[in-house]
């Protein structure tokens, strides 16, 4: 098998702040008028230093765009609930979303690709610092950081990777390895957080607690532990590789044949396919694809990105014929 790099299996890191204005209600309690006060606030306090972030309010997005929002990652499904009193502060690369009005006044998110917490945790930091010249937080010198859900208090820092663990699911060793996990401490969600389920073998996971230990403490230990469940899923691919070579190598181009040939083709079945051939050319099975971004076409086809670039909503039966279309543009490029 090729050298296999930790980023084909770590396609995505995150680091998500909690923070919260002193001198406001947490936002379940706050009236329309104190949400919009939270809002140009914190606006307000972006500004002074970086006038490129644009804010948007929800209530003047379209379902649509606000689920195609949240299948892009620069916003919680929690916030897409937020329709009256809810908005964000997006970057101009997208790589940095705030916000507000979540279930906290303040979510910032920093993303980057492969592992890289430690990076990520830097901006997190820097846009804090920002903020917090210019806004007084809800913070306690015992227990830290003041958010709505207990869990949150103290650092108020979710760490996260996006991993791409197909080997582990395919060998049915995945829910053993995962139920390990969360008795260490980490959460295992789906592509979304929690409460959504995983699509394409690809898992959110995360620490639970940030309560008691400082943000590069939490970092390590998630490292850590991301670093063995790569280990696991490398030697489960040798294995597949020494052992099951010829079933792999089928299975890797009947999916590849599939996508490139199907006239209509459902999200779920597009991701399974995917995954696969994903795996396959990161194994050196399905060269064919190398180079591709598979997981960036992942994201792409998801059923509210479909119906932003077609410029409408479209019915389902279109959705899945674009879908493919889409697909077999990019493989066969």
């Amino acid at each position: 098998m090729s050298n296999l790099e930790n980023n084909d299996i770590v396609v995505t890191s995150r680091i998500r702040l909690a923070r919260n204005l002193k001198n406001y209600k947490f936002p379940i309690n706050m009236t329309h008028d104190e949400s919009d006060n939270v809002i140009k606030e914190i606006n307000k306090a972006i500004n002074t230093h970086d006038k490129n972030y644009k804010l948007t309010y929800m209530k003047d997005l379209s379902d649509v765009q606000t689920n195609s929002l949240i299948e892009n990652h620069i916003i919680s499904p929690a916030l897409a609930k937020k329709r009256d009193d809810g908005a964000f502060l997006l970057s101009p690369d997208q790589k940095v979303s705030i916000m507000i009005n979540e279930e906290d006044h303040i979510r910032i998110q920093t993303l980057g690709d492969g592992l890289s917490l430690k990076e990520c945790w830097n901006l997190s930091n820097n846009i804090d610092d920002i903020l917090e010249e210019n806004i007084e937080y809800a913070f306690d010198r015992e227990l830290g950081y003041i958010t709505s859900c207990p869990t949150n208090i103290g650092t108020g820092m979710r760490a996260s990777v996006m991993l791409h663990l197909p080997a582990l699911s395919i060998t049915n060793q995945i829910d053993k390895l995962l139920y390990g996990v969360s008795q260490l401490g980490i959460a295992v969600r789906g592509v979304y957080g929690e409460g959504t389920k995983s699509i394409g073998h690809l898992y959110q996971v995360s620490n639970q607690g940030t309560l008691g230990a400082s943000e590069e403490t939490l970092i390590d230990k998630i490292t850590q532990i991301v670093m063995q469940i790569i280990d696991k899923e490398k030697s489960t691919r040798e294995h597949l590789m020494k052992n099951n070579y010829d079933e792999l190598e089928d299975d890797f181009y009947r999916a590849y044949g599939l996508l490139t040939n199907a006239r209509k083709i459902s999200a779920d079945e597009a991701m399974k396919l995917l995954s696969l051939v994903k795996l396959g050319s990161e194994m050196g099975i399905t060269p064919m694809v190398k180079g591709k971004n598979i997981y960036e076409l992942m994201i792409c086809i998801q059923p509210n990105n479909i119906s932003t670039i077609e410029g409408t909503d479209i019915s389902i039966k279109e959705r899945d014929k674009k879908r493919a279309e889409i697909i077999r543009r990019e493989l066969l490029r």
